[in-house]
C-alpha cells in the first residue's frame, strides 16, 4: 500500500527541505532519528551529511515540524526523570503539553491553589498554539517587532498561560519545561525566528522574525 512517503536514501538529492536546522543536533539525536526513518548510516559519515539526509526524510512527512521537535526534547527531558517517585505524574503532564491541553497536577501561572483559571485570559486566541505561534506573537507585540529571551517569556507567561507547560525540566537548572522549549526552538528555527548580533544594556542577545515569516 502506496503510504505516500518517499523512500530516502542517504546522499539523494530530493530537493525537499525542513524549517529546521538538523546540523544544530548532536550526533545521539541525528543517531536517533535517523533510525526512526529507516536510514542506516555508515559510522564514518559526516554528522552534516547525516543532517541533510535526516532533514529530507523528515520534510517528506506531512507533519507538524515544531510538535515533532517538541516531542524529541521532551523524550530527551523525560529520560533523566526516570525513577523519579513522581515518573508517572511528569508522563501525564507530556502526553497532555503533546495534545495543547493542561497537565493534570501542574501550576497554572498565577492561578490559586495550583489550578489553572477557569476563564483563562486570551483563551480563544491562544487554543491550538504551538510554542512557535506563541514566540511569534510576542515578538509581534514587542516594541520594534524585537527583543530577548526574557521579553518574550513575559509575553507569553501574559498572554498564554493557560497553555503553558509549567513542570521543571529535568537538570540542574530546573527551569519550566515551556520556557526551555521557547528557548530552544527559537535558537534552532532559524528560518522563522532570526538572532541579531544586537544585544540589551545587559548583554542579552536580541531576536526578531525572520524576513518573509510570519
Amino acid at each position: 500500500q502506496d503510504t505516500g512517503r518517499r523512500p530516502v536514501h542517504l546522499g539523494m538529492t530530493s530537493g525537499a527541505t525542513s524549517v529546521c536546522d538538523f546540523r544544530k543536533l548532536p550526533r545521539p539525536a541525528l543517531n536517533r532519528l535517523a533510525a526512526h526513518y529507516g536510514l542506516k548510516p555508515e559510522s564514518s559519515l559526516a554528522s552534516s551529511s547525516l543532517a541533510v539526509a535526516v532533514s529530507e526524510a523528515f520534510a517528506c512527512e506531512a507533519v507538524d515540524e515544531e510538535q515533532v521537535l517538541l516531542g524529541l526534547l521532551r523524550h530527551d527531558a523525560s529520560r533523566g526523570r526516570r525513577g523519579s517517585s513522581n515518573g508517572r505524574l511528569e508522563k501525564r503532564a507530556t502526553t497532555a503539553a503533546a495534545r495543547g491541553g493542561k497537565p493534570s497536577g501542574a501550576r497554572g501561572v498565577g492561578a490559586p491553589n495550583g489550578h489553572a483559571s477557569a476563564t483563562p485570559r486570551n483563551s480563544k486566541r491562544a487554543r491550538g498554539m504551538t510554542y512557535g505561534d506563541m514566540i511569534s506573537a510576542a515578538l509581534k507585540a514587542l516594541p520594534s517587532r524585537r527583543g530577548t529571551l526574557e521579553d518574550i517569556y513575559s509575553v507569553i507567561e501574559e498572554e498564554f498561560s493557560a497553555q503553558l507547560n509549567t513542570e521543571l525540566e529535568a537538570g540542574p537548572r530546573q527551569v519550566p519545561v515551556w520556557k526551555a522549549s521557547v528557548r530552544k526552538i527559537i535558537n534552532l528555527n532559524s528560518v522563522r525566528f532570526h538572532r541579531t548580533s544586537a544585544t540589551d544594556a545587559s548583554g542579552h542577545t536580541i531576536f526578531e522574525l525572520a524576513k518573509g515569516a510570519s
